[in-house]
């Protein structure tokens, strides 16, 4: 805009001027907006991208900080890739079962002297089984959970009570699981009784529920030891009695359909099914019960997701602020708006998630629940796991077979990668 003044004098002052106050150094800068670069994945659901953003934009009116989103579809991958190239975001989520690897690449700021300076930090505050699922091997913690799910029976009311059954009849112990769905196939014989996923992810903590172990102490697949074989046969029972089919059996792309269309009277699904069946099935009458306990012992899995720190960051103070004000301040607006559970006990007190019929049997589970997290290997073991269950549960080979095959192939990739 200079060429509109015609005094050149003028001109040769005001560019003085701006010189001027280019050498006097950081006022200028100061005045600038800070920007944090936050990675995630695509959400479930746009009410929980619409939660997170809220929240973002709240951080920004608070503290002047500006959030540059960063979304990732191959997250691990892509988001290790960034890693490499010096490009990663300040703040990311990180899947509690991909914190050993990230922990191993050193790609994780230790968050604990950020925590002990937070006055208004409790960590107690935190379900300890949720909260434990963020630390390294050396002890400190390398993310703030978000929030959580862990697994519940749902219910088809009306499929029960065409059986003469209600909810009260669903059993509370695994060993009592054969008889009632064995009942409900008499009863209906065109539905199938259950629908079950046969991961991993799904069943450590029924694989574990007489004391073995799925990984050993040095992070190798323990798949084959007889006691995690003798936990499992009860779903090779169940499978080759037709009382449990997993949904590609039944021509289905997932459970939360199967059971959606009335297909299946008992599913063991997460909070993410929820969602889809208050938008998809509006008309279903459905109902969530705790998993039954397993050798008279509660177990369940709880899946979380944390906000951690880039050990590369240079923004690491604010870096901090925003993890300690998503993970606090803003945890009870994102848990209620994104239909999500708070990590946190005292923010699921305030929004009163023991009184909601839907998320209340999964928050029971929190305190006891087996996180998805065990060492650096366990997506590899757990693939193995999963191409070989499903032989063992249609009678291609047995169990102790199958599993002794999955844990020597996992193994075998595992010694390769520690050369």
């Amino acid at each position: 805009m200079w060429k509109n003044f015609k005094r050149i004098g003028l001109v040769m002052f005001l560019a003085l001027l701006v010189v001027g106050l280019a050498g006097c150094g950081g006022k200028t800068e100061s005045k600038e907006k800070k920007t944090l670069t936050v990675g995630f994945w695509k959400g479930d659901s746009t009410t929980e991208d619409a939660a997170r953003k809220k929240a973002f934009s709240k951080f920004t009116d608070k503290t002047g900080i500006a959030i540059k989103e960063k979304v990732y579809n191959d997250y691990d991958t892509q988001l290790m890739t960034d890693f490499v190239g010096g490009t990663a975001p300040d703040v990311f989520y990180v899947d509690a079962s991909s914190i050993p690897t990230f922990y191993e690449q050193g790609a994780l700021e230790p968050l604990d002297k950020y925590i002990d300076k937070q006055k208004d930090y409790d960590a107690a505050d935190f379900y300890e089984p949720i909260y434990k699922a963020f630390k390294g091997e050396d002890g400190a913690t390398y993310g703030v959970p978000k929030d959580y799910s862990t697994l519940g029976f749902y219910y088809n009311e009306d499929l029960l009570a065409k059986a003469g059954m209600s909810s009260t009849d669903i059993p509370k112990d695994y060993s009592e699981l054969e008889g009632f769905l064995t009942k409900l196939k008499e009863k209906l014989p065109d539905v199938q009784p259950m629908v079950f996923s046969a991961l991993l992810a799904r069943q450590v903590y029924i694989a574990e529920s007489t004391g073995g172990k799925i990984v050993d102490k040095e992070g190798h697949a323990n798949l084959n030891d007889k006691k995690v074989v003798e936990a499992l046969q009860i779903l090779v029972d169940l499978y080759k009695k037709g009382l449990i089919r997993t949904a590609d059996d039944l021509g289905d792309g997932w459970a939360g359909d199967t059971f959606g269309r009335g297909g299946a009277v008992i599913s063991d699904e997460g909070t993410w099914m929820i969602s889809h069946l208050t938008n998809n099935f509006k008309d279903l009458k459905w109902g969530v019960t705790e998993l039954p306990t397993v050798n008279g012992k509660k177990g369940n899995m709880a899946y979380t997701v944390s906000y951690s720190m880039n050990s590369g960051s240079k923004n690491k103070d604010d870096a901090w602020k925003l993890i300690n004000f998503l993970t606090h301040d803003a945890m009870a607006d994102y848990a209620s708006e994104a239909s999500v559970l708070p990590t946190r006990k005292s923010v699921a007190d305030k929004i009163n998630v023991a009184s909601d019929e839907h998320l209340s049997p999964f928050a029971a589970a929190a305190d006891y629940a087996t996180p998805w997290q065990d060492g650096p290997y366990l997506s590899l073991i757990s693939s193995r796991y999963d191409n070989m269950i499903t032989s063992a549960l249609k009678g291609e080979m047995p169990l102790e077979k199958a599993m002794k095959e999955a844990s020597d192939s996992a193994n075998q990739d595992i010694e390769n990668q520690m050369k």
